[in-house]
């Protein structure tokens, strides 16, 4: 005859059954650590693998001018970040080897922490994996010429085209180059084209639309096919050397990791782009802040590199024309008025336009924003769920002279404490995140 338990039991009991898994999901971080950091440390490597044949498809398209699927470049720029994390706790694995009770037993809240970890950056990797999968292929077919231009729409111009079809890239996330922005468009354009120029730049304040900009001229070279490869790096404010390699390999598929010193991973890539010194090669390094020493990277100069040419954006004029030996530069301004209330208006949505106060103070807002399209996307972001003080505050308050005035308000109105943290997070580590996917 079965026991009769008292319910007081069965609650104990069916509390007990809850919470087997969780503890033993727990106590498994802690003592299968090692199992789990091998694992990840396979999963990474694998990962690594499957972008690089990713990237290859990625670029054998374009060269072809495919137009790549959302879905595929999406997934490089998640994958970078899940890397980036997984590289991140794996350094931590270190840590967590040191012990507790002279040194009798490992630590287990560094273990318990690295086990979670490594776990949890697993099941993101696996769902990369999974989403890759589901890809037939990289790229989709182009539309009909009748369906891209349509009626409002010329073709596009050829790389050095005149005047032709200056509208037709954006500067402020997608839309149309805007009036202000087409003569310095069509002047880098002509610079790229002339053999005398060998290193060009672009300078104006952070913000300005200087990495958009060249978003854009590096559609238009596509098309044109001048040159035989385009690669591109983010320098920041503190150049990472071999961050600068990593990002410059991973264009010529090439894996730097088979180096252990910064000395054999430069004279790697070194020899790499040698190899391709007579191909017709741009190089765009974005963001540099102070002078830098190319060779010093692995980027060939003089004969090795005839038919090269570096493409530069920065802050200082004096750095790309001092530091970077430019051959000509360009200064790019902030919007106009009338642009930056249009680019405002479009940020906060349709429906400012049935409201006859709001739209008026954001206009006013809009102008005091000095035309930089970063800033006046992140304010218009902050106030478009807002209510009608938080809009005439922000119309008394704001001063783009006065960052504080911008940023205190955008950040009261986050919300969430997670978001709140993550901006000030961002606020730390400052220029080495691209601020633009956070809006």
């Amino acid at each position: 005859m079965l026991p009769i338990l008292s319910p007081a039991a069965s609650v104990v009991l069916k509390g007990a059954d809850y919470l087997a898994g969780p503890v033993g999901r727990h106590c498994g971080y802690m003592f299968f650590t090692d199992r789990k950091v091998r694992q990840l440390d396979d999963e990474l490597k694998e990962l690594d693998h499957t972008r690089r044949r990713v990237r290859h498809d990625v670029e054998a398209a374009q060269n072809n001018m495919k137009p790549i699927e959302s879905d595929v470049e999406k997934w490089l720029k998640d994958e970078q970040i899940v890397a980036n994390i997984a590289r991140s706790v794996l350094d931590y694995n270190g840590r967590a080897q040191k012990s507790c009770f002279y040194g009798w037993l490992p630590d287990p809240k560094a273990r318990y922490c690295l086990g979670k970890d490594a776990s949890k950056i697993v099941k993101e990797i696996q769902k990369l994996f999974a989403q890759k999968n589901t890809w037939e292929k990289v790229y989709h077919e182009n539309d009909p010429p009748a369906l891209v231009h349509g009626a409002l729409e010329s073709p596009p111009p050829s790389l050095v085209g005149g005047a032709a079809d200056l509208n037709s890239s954006a500067t402020d996330g997608g839309d149309n180059i805007t009036h202000s922005r087409a003569s310095i468009f069509k002047d880098i354009m002509e610079a790229l084209g002339d053999d005398k120029l060998k290193v060009i730049g672009v300078y104006g304040p952070g913000g300005v639309g200087k990495t958009t900009l060249l978003k854009e001229v590096e559609q238009k070279l596509k098309k044109g096919r001048q040159f035989d490869m385009i690669i591109k790096a983010e320098v920041s404010q503190t150049p990472d050397l071999d961050n600068i390699r990593d990002q410059i390999a991973d264009y010529l598929n090439l894996n730097l990791t088979q180096k252990q010193s910064a000395q054999g991973r430069r004279d790697l890539l070194l020899g790499r782009l040698k190899e391709d010194s007579n191909k017709k090669i741009l190089i765009i390094l974005d963001n540099v802040l102070v002078g830098l020493d190319l060779t010093e990277i692995g980027i060939p100069l003089g004969e090795e590199s005839k038919g090269w040419k570096l493409l530069l954006t920065s802050r200082y004029n004096n750095v790309l024309l001092e530091k970077m030996r430019a051959d000509q530069t360009f200064h790019l301004q902030g919007l106009e008025d009338e642009e930056a209330v249009r680019l405002f208006e479009k940020t906060v949505g349709d429906w400012l336009q049935d409201e006859e106060e709001l739209k008026k103070i954001a206009t006013q807002v809009a102008k005091k924003l000095v035309g930089l399209p970063l800033l006046i996307k992140s304010v218009a972001t902050a106030l478009k769920n807002s209510d009608v003080g938080a809009w005439r505050s922000m119309s008394e308050n704001v001063d783009a002279n006065e960052m504080e005035t911008i940023v205190q308000p955008a950040y009261e109105h986050l919300k969430g404490d997670e978001t709140k943290s993550l901006f000030l997070l961002c606020g730390l580590i400052g220029g080495t995140i691209q601020v633009e996917t956070l809006l």
